[in-house]
Parts: structure tokens; C-alpha cells; sequence
């Protein structure tokens, strides 16, 4: 007992020590405060990993602690393990830039934004600055139809023509940023025809009714793909036409996605890549690089 009670003694005297310690590590400095080195952030819940970064400011001779609170804010709010989980609440400074490490968790639920707060509650060897909260807004993905239409698709089609099956390796891109005119409403599939053809896809979509549609739009107002065709065409440029009883027409040709986003299906109408001159864009061509229908994207 006597051994075990030495030990005990010895052992607190040691915890005490490295509080101690702990405590002469800390910044005695005047003039450093500590606060958030953003006031907002927007986070993609499928982000996984992310940092909320912390800054301290003037001249240190230790480490700064800081103590952090997370809470709900906004019309709907995050939910603390529920929508995220946080790694750590106390974050130890030494270098002039600290990290609050937070998870995000990527559901399957078609929701607005959902917002919570950083706040820095208490900090030892600093000032907490003004800036002391960050707003974080965890952005829904899984309305995101826009960015995950994106990417390589297998497209297949009949030649209108003939009746033949057809297949190309197509891909799909678009904006990647919400700051760019074209996000979520163009986005441009290109490899029509087995070449570096770029055709337009006009976006839509509902989120009260949750449906969607791409389609091929603003037909006959631009050049999809040029290139030289031999005598006695030459060269020629390449203008998309939908062919609606004998006539091309402006015609949108609307596809739809289906619910695991694995099918594009696109209705009546004939996609015609139409010849012109490349020079003038004069219809004097009278002639077509392919003429397509039963359009289908799969991957």
C-alpha cells in the first residue's frame, strides 16, 4: 500500500509539473489577439474533411489556446453530429495559424444550405479579436444535378436515315463555379460524330417539383465542328438543326435523367449536323455530316 500510495504522490507531482508546464508554454506577450480568419465559408456536404482556419496576430514568445463553440444558426440551421462532427474544440496555436477540423456528413436528402457558427469562447496567452465567429454554409449536393451530369458518358443513337445503331464516347462539362454565367444553365457535350465536335445542352431544373431536363438548344446559331470534306464541299463548318417534317428547325430536342442519374433519354426529333459554308455561313452546302435519332446517354 505504502508503494502504491509513493506511486500516486509521485505521479500527481508529475501531472502537476506538466500543467505547469503547459502553463509557462503559453504566450505572455502583450498586443497578440487571436479571431477567425474568415467570417464566412461555403462547404460542399460532401466535402468530407475541412479546415476552419484560426489566426493569431502579433508577436508571440508561446503557444495561444483556444476554446471554440459550435451552434446553429440561420432558417435551417446544422446539426452538430447530425450534419457534421468536429474533430477538436481546443486548438493549441504555436505558429500563427491554427485549424478547426470539422466532417462534413453527405446525405441524400434535396435540402437548402445548411448553416451553423464557429465562435471562439475563450483563448489563453491572447485577445479574442472581433472577428471571432465564422458562418459556415454546408452546400446541398445532391440537388447538384448540374456538377454530376458532368463527366464521360457512352451515347447511342440511330442513324435517321438508315435505321443503323450508332455509338460515341461523349463527354459532358460545364461552369464549375457559381460565379461563371454558365453554371447551372448551359452545359456542352463534346465527341458527337467520333470528333472534337462541342454541342450546346441547355439545363433546367425544378427544385419544388424535383424534376430536371437537358435539352439541345439554340439550335442553327452555332457552329458545333469545322473541318475540310473534300471536293466539292471544302471546308465546311458544321451547324446542329433539329429536322421536324422535312424542314430544320430551332426546335429544342429534350432529354430527361433518370432518378440514379445513369440515363439521359431524349425525345422526338432528329439531330442534324448540318454543312455550311465555314467562311460565310451560306447554306449552299445542301448536305449533312450525320443525321441522328433515339438519342441515349448511359455510363
Amino acid at each position: 500500500m505504502k508503494y502504491i500510495k509513493l506511486f500516486m504522490l509521485m505521479a500527481a507531482v508529475t501531472f502537476f509539473a506538466a500543467c505547469s508546464s503547459d502553463d509557462d508554454s503559453w504566450n505572455s506577450a502583450s498586443d497578440v489577439t487571436v479571431g477567425m480568419a474568415q467570417t464566412e465559408m461555403t462547404v460542399n456536404e460532401g466535402k468530407g474533411l475541412f479546415n476552419v482556419p484560426i489566426e493569431v496576430k502579433g508577436e508571440t514568445n508561446g503557444n495561444v489556446f483556444v476554446t471554440v463553440e459550435l451552434k446553429e444558426v440561420g432558417a435551417n440551421p446544422a446539426k452538430e453530429d447530425v450534419n457534421y462532427y468536429v474533430t477538436d474544440k481546443t486548438i493549441s496555436i504555436s505558429d500563427g495559424v491554427g485549424n478547426v477540423e470539422i466532417e462534413t456528413v453527405d446525405d441524400d436528402d434535396i435540402n437548402d444550405p445548411r448553416t451553423f457558427q464557429v465562435t471562439i469562447v475563450d483563448a489563453k496567452g491572447a485577445k479574442i479579436s472581433e472577428n471571432a465567429s465564422t458562418t459556415i454554409s454546408l452546400k446541398d449536393n445532391d440537388a447538384e444535378f448540374y456538377s454530376k451530369l458532368q463527366g464521360r458518358w457512352k451515347m447511342t443513337c440511330k442513324n435517321a436515315r438508315t435505321g443503323a445503331e450508332i455509338n460515341w464516347d461523349v463527354k459532358i462539362t460545364g461552369a464549375s463555379d457559381e460565379s461563371e454565367a454558365d453554371y447551372n444553365k448551359m452545359l456542352y457535350i463534346t465527341g458527337m460524330g467520333g470528333a472534337d465536335s462541342e454541342v450546346w445542352l441547355s439545363f433546367n431544373y425544378d427544385k419544388e417539383t424535383k424534376t430536371g431536363s437537358l435539352a439541345f438548344d439554340q439550335l442553327g446559331t452555332y457552329m458545333m465542328f469545322a473541318a475540310n470534306y473534300g471536293d466539292p464541299l471544302g471546308v465546311c463548318g458544321v451547324v446542329p438543326f433539329n429536322l421536324l417534317d422535312g424542314q430544320l428547325t430551332d426546335t429544342p430536342i429534350t432529354g430527361t435523367w433518370s432518378a440514379d442519374l445513369k440515363t439521359v433519354t431524349f425525345g422526338e426529333g432528329t439531330f442534324v449536323a448540318y454543312l455550311v459554308d465555314y467562311e460565310t455561313g451560306a447554306d449552299n452546302k445542301n448536305a449533312a455530316w450525320f443525321q441522328i435519332k433515339d438519342i441515349k446517354l448511359t455510363r
